[in-house]
């Protein structure tokens, strides 16, 4: 494998070197899904924030569905954009609804495989305690739900590699807001699919961007607020 090949892929959307910075990121294909939709969800949201005049700006960046390249690339991504706030995305395809997920822990499933062939690794006893969100779940809830998406905040993430990299995530961002988004398959666009075989609860990718970017929004103004906080202005 090449050095290339190891590195996330990131969305040409670089940060200031100075302002609120978010880190999007969203997960390339693993098996049984060729097209990963939050890859497309990452993009967007990160053009969206990138177009603002003022308020945050983000960085995205492509995880790779397998467990001995996604933390490594986590950890490059946080380190190249030292963002204020992280927001994940992951796809959960049997899910009719949204899922804010409140905990995350340090155990990687060995029963399903990743991208690579590969299952998760064992862990030591005591490293399924969970990890909570930093961010503000309810405020995120309420966007979902006021753009008219289907939602519901989630005890944990599962045992695959969306776990394992939220868990990371709290784990490298300490003291910033981190939260992941599973998100089910976005509704098809108008005509490439006949209604009568189009589920309802599917949320309208352009309602789901909007609402994203805004939980963005609101998670790097708490970000810069805590930073007031700990360093108020002379």
């Amino acid at each position: 494998m090449t050095r290339a090949a190891e590195q996330a892929t990131p969305v040409p959307h670089r940060p200031p070197a100075t302002g609120c910075t978010v880190l999007v990121t969203g997960f390339g294909p693993f098996p049984g899904v060729r097209v990963n939709p939050t890859e497309r969800l990452m993009a967007r949201v990160s053009a969206q924030l990138a177009r603002r005049l003022t308020g945050p700006h983000a960085q995205g960046g492509r995880l790779t569905v397998r467990y001995d390249l996604a933390r490594r690339q986590l950890g490059v991504l946080l380190a190249d954009a030292r963002p204020d706030a992280v927001l994940l995305l992951g796809l959960a395809s049997r899910s009719r609804m949204v899922r804010v997920e409140r905990h995350a822990r340090r155990l990687d499933s060995p029963l399903h495989a990743d991208a690579g062939g590969a299952g998760g690794a064992m862990h030591a006893p005591g490293s399924d305690l969970p990890l909570t969100s930093t961010a503000a779940l309810g405020p995120a809830l309420a966007t979902l739900q006021r753009a008219g998406i289907r939602a519901r905040i989630s005890p944990s993430a599962g045992r695959y590699l969306c776990n394992a990299v939220y868990a990371a995530a709290l784990e490298q961002a300490a003291g910033r807001p981190v939260l992941f988004v599973h998100v089910p398959w976005p509704r098809p666009a108008p005509g490439t699919m006949p209604s009568r075989r189009m589920a309802r609860w599917r949320p309208a990718e352009a309602a789901l961007v909007s609402a994203l970017a805004a939980i963005a929004v609101r998670m790097a103004t708490d970000a810069r607020c805590r930073r007031l906080a700990q360093h108020p202005l002379a």
